[in-house]
C-alpha cells in the first residue's frame, strides 16, 4: 500500500483508511461482531487508519473498535463536539472547549487508549469562534490526550483561522468523483497549509460502486432512502456518467469503486476512507492502491465527472461527517 501522512510533521501510514459509517447501522444492521470482523480484516489487508465518530450508537462503535484494534499498531481518528437532543440524537455542533474536553475523555475511555491520534472538531459551532474551539483542542494536545487536531466540514477561511491558532493536521471533507466542490477552495487551502485532506464518503455513499440504481436496493432501515441524491431523478441524472466510467473500469479490468478510489489516491495530500461491512467489498477497496491511472485516464474521468456535475449534496453544518462509502 502507498503511504499517506498526517499533516507536515505527523507519521506516515498506508494511504487508504477505513471509515466506519457502514458500521454504525445507518446503512442497515451492523452488530458488534460485524464491527470486529470488519476492522480486523481491514488490519489484515494493511489498513492502519480507522476513522470514526464517538457519537454513534451512542459510543458503542468506539467500544467495539477499541476491542478490535487492541494490541495493533493503528492510527485512530474520532470526533467530538456535538450537542444532543432529548433522545440522544445529534442536535448540532458544540465547540466549547469544556465540551470538547469531556467528549475526548469519553472517547479515551471507550477506546481504552492513552491518546487519540486525530481528534476532529465534528462541526463548526456558530456560537463559538473556531479559534476558541481549536484552542481547546490545543490544550488536549498539550495534555497528551490527543496527538493531532482535525477539523470536519470547515470552510477554507475557517481552516486558515484555525491553523493560525494551533496547527491543524487533517481536514475531513466530502470528496469524490461525484462531489468535487472541495477543489475550489478547501483542498487548495489544505495543501498550502500542509493539512492532510481526509476524503469522507469517497464513493459518494455507494453511488460510485455502480451497484445502486434504486432505493429498493437499500435496506429498509438505510438512511440513504431519505437522501435526495438517491431519489430517482438524481439517479437518472448521474446514470450516464456512471456508465461512461464503468466503460473505463472495464478496460482496466477493475470495478468502478476501485477506479474511483484510485482516482482519489492519485490526488496529492488526499487520504480516502471508504466504509463497508462486506468482506468482499473491503478487499476490493483495499486493492484500489494497486490501480495505477495514466494522466490520460485521469483526464478522462474528470471529463466524465466535471466539477459541479455531482449529486447536489448540500454542505450541512449539523451533519456529523463520519467517513463512509
Amino acid at each position: 500500500m502507498g503511504t499517506g501522512k498526517v499533516g507536515l510533521a505527523g507519521p506516515a501510514f498506508p494511504a487508504l483508511g477505513l471509515g466506519c459509517n457502514a458500521l454504525t447501522g445507518e446503512y442497515g444492521p451492523a452488530d458488534k461482531t460485524a464491527i470486529s470482523t470488519t476492522v480486523r480484516r481491514a488490519l489484515d489487508l494493511g489498513v492502519r487508519m480507522i476513522d470514526m465518530a464517538g457519537a454513534h450508537r451512542p459510543g458503542d462503535l468506539e467500544r467495539a473498535v477499541g476491542k478490535a484494534i487492541r494490541g495493533s499498531r493503528v492510527l485512530i481518528a474520532t470526533r467530538g463536539g456535538l450537542r444532543f437532543g432529548a433522545a440522544g440524537e445529534p442536535a448540532g455542533a458544540d465547540g466549547r472547549p469544556g465540551a470538547l474536553a469531556r467528549a475526548c475523555d469519553a472517547s479515551l475511555r471507550r477506546l481504552a487508549v492513552d491518546a487519540i491520534d486525530i481528534f476532529y472538531l465534528a462541526g463548526i459551532d456558530p456560537r463559538v469562534p473556531v479559534e476558541e474551539s481549536v484552542g481547546g483542542l490545543g490544550q488536549l494536545v498539550d495534555a497528551g490526550k490527543i496527538r493531532y487536531i482535525g477539523l470536519s466540514q470547515a470552510s477554507a477561511e475557517e481552516l486558515r483561522r484555525a491553523h493560525a491558532e494551533r496547527p491543524v493536521a487533517a481536514l475531513a471533507l466530502e470528496y469524490s468523483l461525484l462531489e468535487r466542490g472541495a477543489e475550489a477552495a478547501e483542498l487548495p487551502t489544505a495543501r498550502a497549509l500542509g493539512v492532510t485532506a481526509v476524503a469522507s464518503r469517497p464513493l459518494a455513499r455507494g453511488l460510485l460502486t455502480g451497484r445502486i440504481s434504486s432505493v429498493d436496493h437499500l435496506h429498509v432501515d438505510d438512511v440513504r432512502r431519505d437522501d435526495r441524491r438517491f431519489q430517482p431523478e438524481n439517479l437518472e441524472h448521474i446514470g450516464h456518467r456512471l456508465l461512461a466510467a464503468q466503460q473505463l473500469a472495464a478496460e482496466k479490468h477493475v470495478s468502478l469503486g476501485r477506479l474511483a478510489l484510485a482516482w482519489l489516491l492519485a490526488q496529492p495530500g488526499v487520504v480516502p476512507v471508504p466504509s463497508t461491512r462486506d468482506p468482499l467489498h473491503l478487499e476490493m477497496d483495499a486493492a484500489a492502491v494497486k490501480v495505477r491511472l495514466t494522466a490520460e485516464e485521469r483526464d478522462r474521468l474528470e471529463a466524465i465527472f466535471p466539477t459541479g456535475s455531482g449529486s447536489g449534496a448540500a454542505r450541512r453544518r449539523d451533519d456529523d461527517l463520519t467517513p463512509g462509502r
